[in-house]
């Protein structure tokens, strides 16, 4: 997963180069900050309940031509699901720190689609019937790759929204006495203010 991971960010540096040397309209990048909720669960050998909590971090988007960006993330998400263990309700909590990487198209000035990968690493594991435990975090891989789907609104003002869905790709359980996999799936709803600099505007004839 690594490799299709480093391989995928080359088709999309490359892609970067070639449509920048072809246009020569000056676009500008922005930076700022979002900040959501995730409804989180898994997807695979065991039945868990979705929890809902949250995501934030920092955004930088890099135009590359006329309504095409790429959006890069640097995120705190807490994630995790919920189990029935003897009728009593386990909430496990699975807190990542992510990096998503989305290629965006511009629909309309307003309106985006845009779609990539995201890898994260676990920060920290805990669950609510016992104290965290060392055992426990290691029950769990440090390593999560998915694919991230989504639209955004943004306006003028550089205010935004954002709805995506996270698909795990990778098997997120690490344990050498059981034979089972998990991925990850997370909704996220989202918003967020990219900062403007001087005469970083769209251009209004984009359209």
């Amino acid at each position: 997963m690594k490799n299709i991971f480093v391989t995928t960010l080359i088709a999309l540096f490359m892609t970067i180069s070639f449509y920048g040397q072809e246009d020569e309209e000056v676009l500008y990048t922005r930076a700022g900050f979002k900040i959501g909720a995730n409804y989180a669960n898994i997807n695979g050998d065991t039945e868990g309940d979705a929890r809902i909590r949250m995501h934030l971090g920092a955004v930088i988007e890099f135009p590359v031509v006329k309504r095409f960006y790429f959006q890069a993330e640097i995120l705190y998400s807490a994630q995790g699901y919920t189990i029935d263990e003897n009728g009593e309700e386990n909430k496990i909590s699975l807190n990542y720190l992510a990096l998503p990487v989305m290629a965006k198209y511009d629909i309309t000035n307003s309106f985006s689609f845009e779609t990539g990968p995201q890898i994260s690493t676990l920060a920290n594991a805990s669950n609510s019937a016992e104290d965290t435990s060392d055992e426990f975090y290691n029950s769990f891989k440090n390593f999560d790759f998915s694919w991230g789907i989504g639209a955004s609104y943004r306006l003028e003002s550089g205010l935004f929204f954002q709805l995506r869905y996270n698909l795990g790709l990778t098997n997120i359980n690490d344990l050498d006495t059981l034979d089972i996999t998990n991925k990850n799936g997370v909704g996220q709803v989202s918003i967020g203010y990219l900062f403007k600099t001087k005469n970083n505007r769209r251009q209004d004839d984009q359209l």
